[in-house]
């Protein structure tokens, strides 16, 4: 069977000019452009035609960590031995010292089919700062605040200074991985301290230095 291009019929032993192929290709190449979803009968892409999945996937959560009690806030160095009127909340005497994640673990982001993930973290923290300057004039100050970022599979895909004093904020990046499952944290850092900051209250308690609360993630796979 002869190959009939547009331009003219390709035999065995025939001489062309050069730019033929070229000519041809650029025919081809602008009958392809040319098709759009407007040529495309009412609606021809529907759920029975198309594939579930098949453009984006997306993994939400409006309340993380979903635990039974207290949905949405913290779950890593939570602290009991700060006064009762107080949240449950990180103190220098249960920080790490490092990142943490939010929940306490990493969670799974099953299905992903490779290409670009956008992902977003937003909340809200307290932040305790009444000690972030002090009648110590010899001493730089101190202001305190967080450090937020997103991993996910061990790569830092967004990294930003976070909340001080009592503020809402977002933290957000895209990145493009390989198809498999993802293992996303939500971290965060406390400000270190300094030997001007109280440790204990006047009764014993432990003084709180951050509360994340209100905490909820979105994340977009685009593979197509």
């Amino acid at each position: 069977m002869s190959k009939n291009w547009t331009e003219r019929e390709v035999r065995a032993g025939d001489a062309i000019p050069p730019d033929a192929l070229n000519d041809e290709l650029r025919v081809q190449r602008s009958s392809i452009t040319t098709l759009d979803r407007d040529q495309l009968p009412s609606n021809y892409v529907d759920e029975t035609r198309l594939e579930q999945y098949s453009l984006v996937r997306v993994w939400t959560s409006d309340r993380f960590p979903a635990t039974s009690n207290e949905q949405g806030e913290q779950q890593a160095a939570r602290d009991t031995s700060v006064p009762a009127r107080a949240w449950i909340s990180d103190t220098y005497q249960l920080d790490s010292g490092t990142w943490q994640d939010v929940s306490g673990s990493s969670i799974t982001m099953s299905g992903f089919k490779g290409g670009n993930l956008y992902i977003e973290w937003a909340g809200a923290g307290y932040i305790y700062s009444a000690f972030s300057y002090s009648s110590v004039t010899d001493r730089p100050g101190n202001p305190k605040y967080l450090n937020l970022r997103i991993v996910v599979n061990g790569i830092v895909v967004a990294e930003r200074r976070g909340p001080s004093y009592h503020e809402a904020f977002r933290c957000f990046g895209n990145q493009q991985l390989p198809p498999g499952d993802l293992t996303v944290q939500f971290q965060f850092r406390i400000t270190q301290n300094t030997d001007l900051d109280p440790l204990t209250d006047a009764g014993g308690d432990n003084v709180m230095q951050a509360h994340l609360y209100r905490n909820q993630y979105v994340a977009v796979g685009r593979w197509r």
